[in-house]
């Protein structure tokens, strides 16, 4: 169990682990609560290491990334709006 004031990317930093399964409790953000799922073999001192070398990546996306997910771009759309 490791807890922290981090910013906390839980599905990257579940992927840096090697994909081992965490969970987590972010209700507090001052302390927020990360530990490993049931049956998963992560230790302690792993996760407290990779929460230290941990930088969360955005899982926001832009109005061109979700454009761009269905191939289309900001261009393209107000084009089709007569913009």
């Amino acid at each position: 169990m490791a807890i922290t004031s981090k910013e906390i990317n839980l599905s990257q930093l579940d992927s840096e682990l090697g994909n081992k399964g965490l969970v987590a409790d972010f209700n507090d953000n001052a302390k927020k609560l990360i530990l490993p799922s049931e049956g998963s073999d992560v230790t302690e001192a792993q996760l407290e290491s990779a929460i230290a070398a941990h930088i969360a990546q955005s899982t926001e996306q832009t109005i061109a990334d979700k454009l761009a997910s269905v191939g289309l771009s900001v261009p393209d759309l107000k084009e089709a709006l007569g913009l």
